[in-house]
């Protein structure tokens, strides 16, 4: 009975406080609600106040829809920004920001108001400049006629689309899904499925990570992952960058009109961001060109403005080796190449089982940006060998590299009884065909002829004529002596 009353005096207390406080929970509740439903209302209003009152974007902002909450967080579909000319910059389907709530309260906007920015599948262009400041490009080129035009203004300015002036920025970015085309100096490039996510401060430190799928433009290939980190407090803007691109199409980079074999690049690197400087590595499963297939090429490369610099590259080609260094110019696309190789296999380049022998060779590949310009051209040597049945002591001559094929010349092959000799020696789409041939003899330096093979059918004909005038050799051999 006791317990009972106890119980009864204690609901008699609270229960009229319970009461009240479940009261102002629903009131609160409520305000809440009527909050969130002013601020969507608002969230337009507000917008338009920050677009019509910014001059970083130069050019128009609309959206089609937007809503926001009380903590700053807005939402968006439909974003489009157009330059003063009414061309367009960049279209977000949709989109969220955060703002900081206490500026827009006091109506004191600036540029670290933005906190966040998030953009799905947008569409957009963006320039570097020689300083690799950023700015947003229209569509179009601006007229000639404007370019021609005094004024003091710098045509740079004219087309400038973000102007920061040295305001900071303090924000994170996310973009997902995008298509953006870049350019800097000489270099365009078009990208598709662009994930980026970056921690922006332009006063202090700055660290964007991006993905792309497919890119086209300057360079072709099937996707770069690049993360930067730049140091906005130092002179200069140091960085520390790790690049990768995979599925480089080596025509793209105008390394011959059609060679596609895929490689990948990566590289590390830092320095002013104007100016990095990065090592890393080429790697390529394969790499054919007109008579030599190049497998598990691998090998160093250093970047430095625009120059790149291969070392150390190494691939196994005909059973053999070769090793290989060179430079290349991004913005040029000049090349030289040099090339050192050991023991190749001639079976294969001839596609000839029985003509053997290893090959050495040392070459050059040089061309100024033009493949119309190209040089290949070099020295080899062989061990002995044998063709038919037929033995040598060696092989040496000169080559010139064209395209599908080939051709060696002076070509000489020294044999027990003579020293044979013919002005070319052609490797054409992989079948071997031969020039006039000579018989030298090495005693007294006479000389026979024994076949213009030009004259021949085919080159399958011409291995059998040099066949039988290689076994009618030995007998004519005697006479040529003194």
């Amino acid at each position: 009975m006791k317990e009972k009353l106890t119980r009864l005096r204690h609901e008699k207390r609270w229960g009229p406080y319970a009461l009240a406080i479940l009261g102002i929970l629903l009131v609160l509740f409520c305000l809440i609600l009527l909050l969130a439903k002013i601020a969507s209302f608002g969230a337009a209003r507000i917008f338009n106040y920050a677009v019509t009152r910014q001059d970083m974007l130069r050019g128009t902002i609309t959206v089609e829809s937007i809503t926001a909450n009380i903590h700053g967080g807005v939402t968006f579909e439909n974003l489009a920004w157009d330059d003063p000319d009414g061309n367009p910059i960049l279209r977000v389907p949709s989109g969220s920001f955060k703002v900081n709530p206490w500026d827009i309260i006091r109506e004191h906007l600036v540029s670290t108001t933005l906190e966040e920015i998030t953009l799905n599948n947008p569409t957009f262009a963006v320039r570097f400049d020689e300083n690799m400041k950023v700015d947003f490009v229209r569509q179009q080129q601006e007229p000639k006629e404007k370019k021609e035009t005094p004024s003091d203004e710098t045509l740079e300015d004219k087309v400038s689309n973000f102007n920061r002036k040295g305001r900071p920025l303090k924000c994170r970015l996310t973009i997902r899904n995008a298509r953006m085309e870049a350019s800097c100096r000489e270099r365009h490039y078009i990208m598709k499925h662009v994930n980026m996510a970056g921690a922006i401060d332009t006063r202090g430190l700055t660290k964007i990570s991006l993905t792309t799928g497919s890119f086209g433009g300057t360079a072709v290939g099937d996707g770069v992952e690049l993360s930067c980190e730049t140091n906005f407090k130092e002179k200069g803007l140091p960085s520390i960058i790790s690049f990768t691109a995979r599925g480089v199409d080596p025509s793209s980079l105008g390394l011959g009109d059609d060679i596609h074999d895929k490689m990948t690049l990566t590289a590390k690197g830092n320095g002013p961001l104007a100016h990095l400087q990065a090592d890393g590595e080429v790697t390529m499963k394969e790499l054919h060109i007109p008579a030599l297939d190049f497998m598990n090429v691998k090998g160093n490369i250093h970047y430095d403005d625009g120059e790149m610099t291969f070392t150390g590259v190494n691939a196994r080609v005909y059973g053999g080796t070769v090793s290989a260094s060179g430079n290349y110019n991004i913005d040029s696309r000049s090349y030289d190449i040099y090339l050192h190789g050991e023991d190749l296999d001639s079976r294969i380049p001839s596609n000839e089982p029985k003509f053997y022998c290893l090959v050495d060779l040392d070459g050059e590949i040089h061309c100024d940006g033009d493949q119309k310009h190209l040089a290949a051209f070099g020295r080899f040597s062989s061990t002995p060998g044998f063709y038919m049945l037929i033995p040598f002591n060696g092989i040496s001559g000169t080559f010139n590299n064209r395209w599908r094929a080939v051709d060696f010349y002076d070509v000489a092959i020294d044999t027990n009884f003579g020293i044979i000799r013919t002005d070319a020696f052609h490797i054409i789409n992989g079948r071997l065909h031969l020039g006039t041939i000579e018989l030298v003899d090495k005693e007294t330096g006479r000389t026979m002829s024994l076949r213009d093979a030009r004259d021949q059918a085919g080159p399958m004909k011409t291995m059998k004529q040099i066949q039988s005038d290689m076994k009618s050799i030995r007998k004519q051999v005697e006479g040529l002596k003194p």
